[in-house]
């Protein structure tokens, strides 16, 4: 496995649980000689932050070159902004759980300095995850919107009255569903805002997309599985004045109207996620999930 050298670390400076986490891994990196900067993921501009113990380089979105490791600290929110930096640098990723759920950050804190260790000495697993691209088509012209390594959401927009959302695969049209929208999710996203609405659970290394209805006025209307390969176009038909919007990993991303058509597949790029080496996809489930736990059983 490829060792690391420069270390790119993400964390909202102003959650101090993270900061705090951050300045004990850095003691614990102190001998290791490497080259360590540090990308701020804040909710909110000019607000305080909580200090370092260590001086690092901090550095802006443009002033990211050279790193081979993004290492994330926060929850699944702040592994999702920084998997959109992983992206664009086509580097791997870890992340270190600070938040309440942490199905993509999957190192314990109280572990987190002897596990990134034997993450930079190349003793890891690693695995690829889908990512899913977003192209809409307004006036004649196509623009991608983006990349979700979880989810695509359309969404009503200020409105209170269900939207309609005519959904079609490989230009096979599937069914016009109503509700407060629809969510096209990747295998990752399988256990995050799909989950919520009744989607499957699918495991990460399946190659398929899973669309869920949001609030369904039908209850008939269900979760539906495709292929990897298959091409998901979406409309929305909507009153005067009305937009839809588009989300990429809970974010805004664009507004959809009546006359425009969006393009979901899969990309054929990938994040590659790094995982500490005893790495169990289905222990996370049942961690995380709460699996075989009530008030009569408990895991061990």
């Amino acid at each position: 496995m490829t060792k690391f050298k420069k270390i790119l670390f993400t964390v909202n400076t102003m959650d101090q649980n993270s900061m705090e986490s951050l300045n004990i891994i850095l003691d614990d990196l102190q001998d290791m000689q490497l080259s360590i900067d540090l990308f701020e993921i804040n909710s909110r501009a000019n607000a305080p932050t909580f200090p370092l113990s260590h001086k690092i380089n901090r550095l802006k979105d443009d002033e990211i070159l050279n790193n081979d490791l993004i290492i994330s600290i926060g929850g699944d929110g702040t592994m999702l902004q920084s998997a959109k930096l992983a992206h664009k640098l086509n580097i791997p990723i870890t992340g270190i759980n600070k938040g309440r759920l942490g199905f993509l950050t999957d190192i314990n804190p109280d572990h987190a300095g002897e596990v990134i260790k034997h993450i930079i000495n190349g003793q890891y697993a690693e695995e690829n995850r889908l990512l899913i691209k977003a192209t809409v088509n307004k006036d004649q012209q196509n623009q991608i919107i983006g990349y979700g390594l979880n989810d695509v959401a359309i969404k009503r927009k200020e409105t209170g009255r269900m939207i309609r959302i005519k959904v079609s695969i490989d230009q096979k049209y599937i069914n016009t569903h109503e509700g407060d929208g629809f969510i096209v999710a990747s295998p990752t996203g399988s256990t995050a805002y799909a989950l919520s609405c009744g989607g499957p659970i699918l495991k990460p290394d399946i190659e398929a997309l899973i669309l869920v209805p949001i609030c369904p006025h039908s209850l008939n209307d269900r979760p539906l599985v495709i292929p990897g390969h298959s091409e998901v176009d979406v409309s929305a038909e909507l009153g005067k004045g009305e937009t839809a919007e588009i989300d990429l990993d809970g974010d805004t991303f664009s507004e959809l109207n009546s006359e425009d058509d969006l393009t979901i597949k899969v990309s054929s790029q990938f994040i590659k996620l790094i995982h500490p080496e005893d790495y169990d996809y289905f222990n996370t489930l049942r961690t995380k999930l709460y699996w075989g736990q009530d008030k009569r059983t408990s895991i061990e």
